[in-house]
């Protein structure tokens, strides 16, 4: 008698996207759990049980025999008990299908990398405890001054005393031998990390009161809540969590950016203490690990964090709560292309909660399926403080008037004058520009031959701070000190700008302000806590930021917000670019003057008669929409039709060009006579990155029902291109 096992090998490859058979004495394995086998030329590996194991009544000689299928042994169980269970590994076979990624690989990327089934997994952090000093009750013994006094100290602490904080080491040497006191060691993941407050509850007003019931009391699951900034959202979902957490039922909060969950998650954890779990990309492995056992455990029964705290093992979950749902950040850029907000509708149905949706700027996608009844509207439509005026002020920077190069091509004469009384009367000022390092192009004086990533055959970006010409899209750097020309010159002009450059302009204009810089090159996550949380207590005056920076922050004495290029966004080749516009602009717009004091807003902008950006300045989401929904329309775009982008990569250009054309015959023939459009192979926006060339097909369609069906038939293609690589991502956020 044994157990036959069916076993997903820790590679991502198409060729393996299936179980292989293993053999195992062992009755103690179960589905979802990892095991270390033998694969190919590998002595060892890891795999992921992915069925029930089988019982076989039969000795292994004869099942051998009689299947002519040899069977290795499993080497090894590395886990106790299951990581996911029968509801999640079908979730993530939903996933699998839905868009066409390996189950491996999704099984991967619901996760943290110390329980991922893959090799690496081996050598990641794991749970850390501390050493706790605790004094023994049964202990009567006299004892000597110096003895009482650290036995005292020790007593006076509920949970005893951290062993690394005690300095009178040999006095704590000789209390352990005796026995007065003992050592307990204590998982880190039960310490909190945040310094819990206590909240001063405030009662909802009747907006909020209505959303909070509505969700609770229909029957629908899902709901789209469209709220203005400023309008209470955040209390709300607060609300919602304690309403489930009392009935012993788990909530997830979803954020789109590491820099807001660090703000939500001090409101909830001075709100629900331990019962939090944080999740997001920037934690260490080790801490992901022990977040990631608290809740498997049952003992954090509400979770925040980013896109990937979607796939939180959440014991009885009754509502999922997406922030900021128009974030383009809820879906992943790279294989599986999973969107969060599909994901939470796939764990509505198969495990009964709700999901809400929530945005002053929701997606026209969601918005059009609310309209046809997917969803339950939910309206927030008046702010907390009732006196949030704004003035807007639209700057052409095509008006010679409004400019002094002698002074700034960066900085308009009126940003530059409203700024100057936004600090005179104390008050804070917060600048976007939604892009990073100090200069965009590094050009040659001699020949004009703009400097070129090796890899990408794109634009350096200059940054000053430690002198490097990077590539944005390899991670190529080099020194731009030593850097020559093709031509050999040495001498180069730096034209455009990022933060870095509006960083250091600015701080030139008004020496005496304090000035914070927040970008992605702030690489961690403790250094933008920081930033955020110096300029929120008022230690600085103007805080300069990318996109980041315009997303759900609040700071009541923020009263001027200023965008140094509003269109920039709108240049790029995208059906999406008028939505991302519109959502930077007036989510930016929602920063300033969100208390009792009155907000300006500065739009740097080349057309400010475009119609996207003044409704965006009026944060008129309804005009927006309806503007956007006949284009949409009239190009036959989402809502009205889906998309796949068939991505093709190589480094052999020739053979990306005859992969393309491969797969196009191929899904002529298959789309033939179907209500389908096929467009390219195309040479995409960026054609050449780290190395590989890129082309790519567009697909347009009615029904996912036939989609699906070309899709998985092409999946299955894939294996036979050799000297390429084929990635199918479905619902893309970019057709560029």
């Amino acid at each position: 008698m044994f157990y036959l096992v069916n076993v997903l090998i820790g590679r991502a490859v198409n060729e393996l996207d299936r179980s292989f058979s293993y053999r195992t004495e062992d009755s103690t394995i179960q589905k979802g759990m990892r095991v270390l086998v033998s694969f190919g030329a590998s002595k060892e590996t890891v795999g992921f049980v992915i069925d029930t194991p089988k019982r076989i009544e039969e000795d292994l000689e004869s099942y051998q025999k009689k299947t002519n299928i040899k069977l290795s042994p499993i080497k090894a169980v590395l886990d106790e008990k299951p990581l996911l269970d029968d509801t999640m590994i079908e979730l993530a076979k939903e996933i699998a299908s839905y868009y066409k990624a390996n189950l491996i690989k999704v099984l991967q990327s619901m996760l943290p990398p110390a329980l991922k089934p893959k090799d690496s997994s081996l050598h990641k952090g794991k749970q850390r405890t501390i050493s706790f000093v605790k004094t023994n009750p049964e202990y009567s013994l006299p004892l000597s001054k110096r003895e009482k006094e650290l036995y005292d100290d020790v007593l006076k602490e509920k949970n005893g005393l951290r062993k690394s904080s005690i300095t009178k080491k040999k006095t704590l040497s000789d209390l352990l031998n005796k026995g007065a006191l003992k050592i307990e060691e204590v998982s880190a993941s039960s310490l909190s990390e945040i310094i819990c407050q206590t909240m001063v509850p405030y009662d909802l007003t009747i907006e909020q009161e209505q959303v909070y019931h509505s969700v609770i009391e229909k029957q629908g699951p899902l709901f789209l809540l469209t709220g203005v900034t400023g309008s209470g959202k955040t209390e709300v979902y607060i609300r919602l969590a304690e309403y489930y957490l009392k009935q012993g039922k788990g909530v997830i909060v979803l954020v789109p950016e590491i820099a807001l969950s660090d703000q939500i998650a001090i409101q909830f954890t001075n709100h629900f203490q331990e019962a939090v779990a944080i999740l997001h990309s920037s934690l260490s492995d080790r801490k992901k690990y022990e977040e990631y056992q608290r809740i498997l455990n049952g003992e954090a029964k509400i979770v925040l964090g980013t896109r990937s705290a979607i796939f939180a093992p959440v014991n009885n979950l009754s509502l999922i709560i997406i922030d900021e749902e128009h974030s383009s950040s809820y879906k992943q850029d790279s294989s599986p292309f999973y969107d969060a907000i599909r994901v939470s509708e796939m764990r509505v149905k198969r495990e009964g909660c709700k999901l809400l949706l929530g945005s002053a700027t929701p997606r026209v996608q969601e918005k059009a399926q609310a309209q046809r009844g997917k969803y339950t509207e939910l309206f927030m439509n008046k702010r907390i403080s009732p006196n949030q005026e704004k003035e807007i002020c639209f700057v052409n920077m095509n008006d010679s008037n409004n400019l002094d190069p002698r002074k700034s091509s960066l900085l308009s004469l009126p940003l530059i004058k409203a700024v100057e009384e936004t600090l005179q009367r104390k008050e804070q000022v917060m600048i976007l520009i939604n892009r990073r390092g100090f200069s965009p192009v590094f050009l040659c004086r001699e020949c004009q031959h703009v400097a070129l990533c090796p890899n990408c055959d794109i634009p350096l970006n200059y940054h000053k701070r430690d002198d490097t010409l990077r590539c944005h899209h390899c991670g190529y750097q080099t020194s731009s000190i030593s850097y020559t020309c093709a031509c050999g010159s040495h001498t180069f002009l730096k034209l455009g700008y990022g933060t870095e450059r509006a960083y250091e302009e600015i701080s030139q204009f008004f020496p005496s302000a304090k000035v914070l810089r927040l970008d992605s090159d702030v690489s961690s996550n403790h250094v933008r806590k920081e930033i955020l949380e110096s300029f929120a207590r008022g230690e600085a005056n103007i805080l300069i930021g990318t996109e980041i920076i315009a997303k759900g922050l609040d700071f009541p004495k923020v009263t001027l917000a200023c965008i140094l290029d509003a269109d920039s966004s709108l240049r790029i080749p995208s059906y999406l670019s008028d939505e991302r516009t519109f959502d930077l602009i007036s989510q930016f717009v929602g920063r300033a003057g969100r208390q009792k004091l009155k907000g300006k807003i500065i739009l740097q902008t080349y057309v400010p008669e475009n119609p996207i950006i003044q409704m965006a300045a009026r944060q008129d989401y309804d005009a927006f929409y309806q503007f956007e929904i006949e284009q949409r329309k009239q190009y036959q775009y989402p809502p009205y039709t889906h998309l796949t982008r068939i991505q093709i990569k190589g480094v052999d250009l020739e053979e990306v060009i005859n992969a393309s054309e491969t797969i196009k015959n191929y899904l002529m023939v298959k789309i033939k006579g179907k209500r389908f459009n096929l467009y390219g192979p195309m040479t995409p926006y960026i054609s050449h990155i780290n190395g590989r060339y890129y082309r790519q097909i567009l697909l347009k369609y009615k029904s996912e029902e036939e989609a699906d069906e070309i899709l998985s038939s092409l999946k299955s293609l894939l294996p036979e291109i050799k000297k390429a690589e084929v990635i199918i991502d479905v619902d893309p956020q970019d057709n560029a």
